[in-house]
């Protein structure tokens, strides 16, 4: 099996979740959410089909370079098509993917977290997919081909790739399971808990522990009033707010028996620290990496052609043993860590929900992306 790659993991779950963490980052989000707002009434635009004119034999036949941005995680020689080469850009914040595909050309595909598609969609950096361009769609597990979340108006956004869930990390040595929240609330966890520094990830997991389940990532202003609320109650608990990957040191070190959410080879990495690390589905959601086709993507049937071959059972195999993420088709499960694997996606997917996406527009029902990173960053400062 191949070795966990922590920095990368530390790099990607911030890119997955904004890295809101200063002042700057609440600005970049009000100017982003202020962008938006002004090309909602261009959206039109974005049915302008990149794909308009492919057929599948010109997909199959298609060669030169195709340009991605994504995570170097999941970039594997197997996913290039044979004949064809592939270009790689990186990126470490949401903030990038914005400002790296302005550029016409630029890019023709971007990997990204399925809650981007409705900012690029306003954008008009995305069309929508034509799945008979993508053969090996029927090889993805079944909840991937119907989850509603890539899915705007009846059409298709968004390719997935692969996909993950936090969990509540503990050290079963000191603590039982947790299998709720009331549990996290004994006095013997009293300053015994970290949180990452990630406004969405723990607002979210704190508002299933709220009772919104079903709208975690889509609360109204009461709901998210009440998630805010408990999370602040909690902070008797709370150890210290860390960066990811820092909490396999602070569990090495007996400073903290319990971190929620914990990510991807999280635990692996405490139990190679020397900690008998385990961890459990409470507050559990779940995220799924989509590949997206650029409304000015150069090589547009080069692109359907690497997206087919990327979720080939034979890339699928390659870019979850070198990113320890988890694949789509589920043949390729065999390759993760015996700790992480599972039977079928969808058995996982039934206590870990698949999550849309935070709103970033002002004005609505919901509460806006800005004002999370304000309430976490009160709570950091308490």
């Amino acid at each position: 099996m191949g070795q966990a790659d922590d920095s990368w993991r530390v790099s990607r779950r911030s890119f997955l979740t904004y890295s809101g963490r200063t002042a700057g980052a609440i600005a970049g989000m009000a100017l982003l959410s202020d962008a938006i707002d002004a090309c909602a009434s261009a959206t039109s635009n974005a049915n302008k089909s990149a794909s308009k004119g492919l057929t599948l034999a010109k997909v199959e036949h298609a060669s030169g370079n195709v340009k991605v941005l994504g995570f170097s995680g999941y970039q594997v020689p197997e996913s290039t098509p044979k004949g064809m080469t592939a270009t790689w850009g990186y990126n470490t914040t949401n903030e990038q993917i914005i400002t790296k595909t302005t550029q016409p050309g630029s890019f023709d595909l971007v990997i990204i977290y399925q809650g981007e598609i409705d900012q690029l969609r306003q954008l008009n950096r995305i069309v929508p997919l034509d799945i008979g361009l993508i053969p090996n769609w029927k090889t993805m597990n079944s909840f991937f081909q119907d989850t509603p979340v890539i899915r705007r108006g009846g059409q298709v956004w968004a390719l997935p790739q692969h996909w993950g869930y936090g969990y509540t990390q503990y050290n079963k040595a000191k603590v039982p399971p947790p299998k709720k929240f009331q549990d996290l609330l004994s006095p013997r966890l009293h300053k015994k808990v970290g949180l990452p520094d990630d406004p969405y990830a723990v607002i979210t997991t704190f508002a299933f522990f709220a009772g919104f389940a079903k709208t975690a990532n889509n609360l109204t202003p009461a709901e998210f009033s009440k998630t805010i609320a408990l999370l602040n109650s909690f902070k008797p608990q709370v150890l210290k707010v860390h960066q990811y990957g820092e909490e396999n040191q602070l569990f090495a070190r007996g400073d903290i028996w319990v971190d929620l959410p914990s990510y991807s080879n999280s635990v692996l990495l405490t139990q190679k620290a020397g900690v008998p690390a385990a961890f459990t589905l409470l507050g559990s959601w779940s995220y799924v990496d989509c590949y997206m086709l650029l409304a000015a993507a150069r090589n547009p049937a080069g692109g359907y052609r690497y997206m087919n071959q990327a979720i080939s059972l034979p890339a699928q195999l390659a870019s979850t043993r070198k990113s320890l993420a988890f694949p789509v088709v589920d043949a390729a499960v065999k390759v993760l860590p015996k700790e992480l694997q599972y039977k079928t996606a969808d058995q996982v997917l039934k206590f870990a929900p698949l999550m849309p996406g935070v709103t970033v527009k002002t004005g609505g029902p919901d509460v806006p992306f800005s004002q999370w990173i304000s309430a976490w960053e009160r709570f950091k400062g308490v």
